[in-house]
């Protein structure tokens, strides 16, 4: 359902007595059921604006659910209606600086926003701070996007870990957590920054808790076991989980209170469509992205993704642009 919302007119006695229309607020113009009881929605505001979706159960309690900023129209598909029974949305004009797009995560320090930026790389603004995970990519990608605090780097592949970019995202005060193998192919300029994580270790940066878990591969030799890090990172009482390159391992079916998940596909480097779906269904994220989703030139399934992963388990698949 939708919160209704009126257009603002303002009407400005000048020498020509002409009545200008002023910029609407940002507003939910539409809502459409999709299968398997996803809910679109259409939303209009002034274009280049900022604005929050939230939604609510009782028009009483409103939780953040996405930062937009605006082209003048967008669509934007909720993957957890189907089970939450009654939801009304709400659209909420942003201003200030450094506003930062991307999926909402409540915590007991505010919202932890989460960005989708391309292949494996994504930020996440919570707390005043930001964190990125395997920033790699091109200039443009980046655009606009405030220095780090914490990075994580998986593994020392070229679509993970670039020296060159993860100089660029590094604020001032930013620390690193990486593998041995990163840690070797680094600047000494980098080094002195980086924080060596082994399986198991556990660190904390900006409030944040950082554990490194294993990823892997169980049928080739792409990414052998121990020279890579998966990261569960906890903040304000929430788990994120960033998987790297990995297969279906064991250590990864053996996560819980994983809130959201970040789940590569591809081949050969990590697993087909049906094997992550099968494990994201054994350690039951809150909310699961599916990442690193195109290999090669092949851009696998994640709408067969999504649909394996189904609804019965309350899995909420959030299918966002990384390529």
């Amino acid at each position: 359902m939708v919160l209704p919302s009126s257009l603002a007119l303002s009407c400005l006695a000048l020498a020509a007595a002409a009545c200008w229309l002023a910029a609407a607020p940002p507003a939910v113009t539409g809502l459409i059921r999709q299968a398997q009881g996803d809910v679109l929605l259409t939303t209009a505001a002034e274009a280049g604006a900022y604005y929050r979706i939230d939604t609510s159960a009782d028009l009483q309690s409103w939780q953040g659910f996405v930062t937009v900023r605006s082209t003048g129209s967008e669509q934007v598909l909720d993957t957890g209606s189907s089970w939450r029974g009654r939801r009304y949305y709400r659209a909420v004009p942003l201003t200030g600086s450094s506003l930062f797009t991307g999926d909402h995560l409540a915590t007991t320090s505010g919202d932890a926003v989460m960005r989708a930026i391309g292949h494996a790389s994504v930020a996440v603004s919570w707390n005043g701070k930001v964190l990125y995970s395997d920033p790699s990519g091109t200039d443009p990608l980046f655009t606009g996007l405030p220095p780090a605090d914490v990075v994580v780097i998986t593994h020392s592949h070229g679509d993970h870990f670039s020296s060159t970019r993860l100089t660029a995202v590094l604020g001032t005060a930013g620390v690193v957590f990486a593998p041995q193998s990163v840690y070797n192919s680094m600047s000494t300029t980098l080094k002195a920054r980086t924080t060596v994580m082994a399986n198991g270790a556990t660190a904390t940066a900006s409030g944040m808790t950082i554990r490194a878990v294993p990823m892997y591969n169980l049928s080739n030799a792409n990414h052998p076991q121990g020279t890579g890090n998966g990261y569960v990172i906890t903040l304000g009482g929430k788990n994120l989980y960033f998987s790297g390159d990995t297969e279906d391992i064991p250590e990864m079916r053996a996560l819980t209170g994983i809130d959201a998940a970040f789940v590569c596909m591809s081949l050969p480097s990590n697993m087909t469509v049906d094997k992550a779906a099968d494990a994201v269904r054994a350690f039951r994220p809150g909310m699961v992205f599916p990442y690193h989703y195109s290999q090669g030139g092949t851009v696998f399934d994640t709408v067969r993704f999504k649909t394996l992963v189904g609804t019965d388990l309350e899995i909420e698949v959030r299918q966002r642009k990384f390529y």
